[in-house]
């Protein structure tokens, strides 16, 4: 059976598409994110979560409240966003008045932010192992978050990638990157503009197909775990194509997920593996890109094969949302450049994709960040989708990293020379201890 998959790029083409997949569902919904915010594109979300429960449809939702009340300290923007907003007079970081809507509805919602200490009761030996595999590699509940974001519905279309629910993530309107997103923001707020927010640069990819199953198995373990009712998964039953015409038949396609606990992290060794066997070229677009070993991994493959193309595009620190982990990176960009690495820095938005391409064949979509909260085998819940084949990467390439190059500035030699270098490349001290610490 065929999988189809489409690279959704920037919130005006996440939004239509995932909406209309919500309001045709006809047996489940079932959305793992990290944060989900009260405002208003995450209430256009809960509303059609709300229409599509009272209609009979099955919607299960896992969030982390108490990680989306914390917006702001991980500098999302979201409550000085809506300060400016005269249409928003309530805190958009408190998503329980919005969980408790959709609950009343009929929704199972369930907060992801959890006591993992506790002794989960299910019939699964399997959700049993992964719960006492978990249980005994995290000493400190909240140092430890479900990053992912999935979306699945009648077990048969499925979206992952790095966008959560809210407004800089998914909206109607384009920005135009041309534009420095806050002044963009304060120019729509002054013409009356329906949606007078900064947004950033992200995207999802949509499946269609047995590859919905796949993530189906792993929306259900952490429903389960995280004080969920028991159900069973939804096998995949194929349904009419409910895909537009520039979703592609894909070839080989793999999940690929870890967890806190005291295996070695599979998405890691991914992408070692991947950087490793690359003789062609290496494409990475990440906002988080500072992981000593990925850094490593780079300039090793660009020292040993000079005609491997490797090209990385991160945030610039201007619009990056974590000024800490804007500093872990740009600590590495010596290295990078050093070693002939083509680095450049997304202009005038925040750019949180986190997809790379390797050979033009191979491409990653997914939540990980490629830092060492990501990336430790004992930290955060993450997810990717591996897919092999050629045209789709093709696809994929044309849509950003051809885009996205004309919308950056590269990091040369010249630009880190001089006390200006110095202070790209030096760690201040908060920074070099949460780098000690894994911490970022």
């Amino acid at each position: 059976m065929t999988n189809l998959a489409q690279i959704l790029i920037d919130g005006h083409r996440l939004l239509p598409s995932l909406l209309a997949d919500l309001r045709a569902a006809e047996r489940s919904i079932h959305v793992s994110v990290f944060l989900f915010f009260h405002d208003p594109i995450g209430d256009e979300i809960a509303d059609v979560l709300i229409q599509r429960a009272r209609a009979g449809v099955t919607v299960r939702v896992l969030l982390n409240l108490e990680k989306t009340a914390l917006g702001d300290p991980f500098s999302t923007g979201e409550h000085s966003m809506f300060k400016h907003d005269p249409r928003v007079h309530h805190d958009p970081l408190d998503a329980k008045p919005l969980c408790e809507r959709m609950t009343r509805a009929g929704i199972a919602v369930h907060d992801n932010n959890i006591d993992y200490d506790r002794v989960i009761h299910t019939k699964s030996p399997r959700l049993q192992s992964i719960a006492a595999q978990i249980r005994g590699a995290i000493d400190v509940d909240d140092m430890h978050i479900d990053h992912r974001k999935i979306i699945i519905v009648d077990g048969a279309v499925a979206y992952c990638g790095g966008a959560n629910l809210g407004a800089q993530y998914l909206h109607h309107r384009p920005f135009d990157p041309a534009h420095d997103s806050l002044d963009e923001a304060k120019a729509w707020l002054r013409a009356g503009d329906p949606e007078p927010w900064w947004k950033w640069h992200d995207s999802l990819t949509r499946f269609e197909g047995p590859i919905a199953a796949e993530l189906e198995k792993h929306f259900h373990a952490r429903f389960v775990l995280d004080g969920g009712a028991e159900y069973e998964p939804e096998p995949y039953q194929p349904i009419a194509r409910r895909a537009g015409p520039e979703a592609m038949a894909i070839g080989d396609v793999r999940v690929v997920h870890n967890q806190p606990d005291d295996q070695p992290n599979e998405i890691f060794e991914l992408y070692l593996e991947q950087i490793a066997a690359a003789r062609q070229s290496i494409f990475i677009e990440n906002p988080y890109l500072y992981h000593p070993a990925i850094v490593e991994a780079l300039c090793a493959a660009k020292r040993a094969r000079p005609e491997v193309r490797v090209t990385v595009i991160v945030p610039a620190s201007r619009h990056n949302d974590n000024s800490l982990g804007q500093d872990a990176q740009e600590y590495h960009y010596a290295a990078l450049v050093g070693c002939g690495v083509e680095l450049y820095e997304y202009r005038n938005h925040f750019n949180h994709f986190k997809l790379a391409v390797f050979d033009e064949r191979r491409s990653i979509h997914g939540s990980t960040n490629l830092n060492f909260r990501s990336l430790e085998r004992d930290r955060d819940f993450e997810l990717v989708v591996l897919i092999d084949d050629a045209a789709f990467a093709e696809a994929v390439l044309r849509a950003s990293r051809d885009v996205d190059l004309d919308r950056s500035e590269r990091i040369t030699p010249a630009h880190l020379r001089g006390w200006a270098g110095f202070l790209r490349c030096w760690r201040n001290p908060l920074t070099r201890f949460m780098v000690w610490r894994k911490m970022l």
